[in-house]
C-alpha cells in the first residue's frame, strides 16, 4: 500500500434516458394527432365503354422512296422523277386524302429528294420525309 498517494476512483455516471423517452412519445403523440391526412387524387383509369360506330378507318399512306441511284418508287412502282407529282394524284384519286411519307437512301442526291418533296406539296397532302430504316 502506498502512503503518499492518493488512489482515484472512477466515478460511475448514468444518464436517465427516461425523461427524454418521455419527451419523445409526447411528440410522437402530438404530431400523429395534429397530422393532416391529404386524400390523394387519382385518374379512374376504366376504359369508355365499346362503342356502336365502327371506328373511322384512316386512309393509307403514299410511299415514295429514293434509293442510292436516285431511282423513284412511288408505293413500291417504279416512277420518273417528272411523274411524281401526277403518281401521287392517282394515288390519292383511288385512296382518299393520303398523307406522303418521304424514305429516301443516305446516298440519294438532295437534289432527287428535294425535287420529289416539292412535287409531293404541290399536291397538297401532308408530307413529311423520314430517314431511312438502315441509315447511321
Amino acid at each position: 500500500m502506498r502512503r503518499g498517494g492518493r488512489r482515484r476512483e472512477q466515478e460511475e455516471v448514468d444518464v436517465d434516458m427516461t425523461p427524454m423517452l418521455d419527451i419523445v412519445f409526447i411528440l410522437l403523440i402530438f404530431f400523429i394527432v395534429t397530422a393532416v391526412f391529404v386524400q390523394e387524387r387519382s385518374i379512374s383509369l376504366v376504359p369508355p365503354p365499346p362503342s356502336d360506330n365502327e371506328p373511322e378507318k384512316s386512309n393509307p399512306v403514299i410511299l415514295i422512296q429514293v434509293n442510292d441511284r436516285d431511282v423513284i418508287f412511288v408505293n413500291d412502282q417504279l416512277t420518273d422523277l417528272r411523274r411524281v407529282g401526277p403518281a401521287i394524284e392517282r394515288f390519292r384519286a383511288d385512296k382518299g386524302d393520303s398523307a406522303i411519307l418521304i424514305v429516301p437512301d443516305d446516298e440519294a442526291s438532295h437534289g432527287v429528294i428535294i425535287t420529289v418533296f416539292e412535287a409531293a406539296r404541290n399536291t397538297g397532302a401532308p408530307t413529311m420525309i423520314q430517314r431511312a430504316a438502315g441509315g447511321s
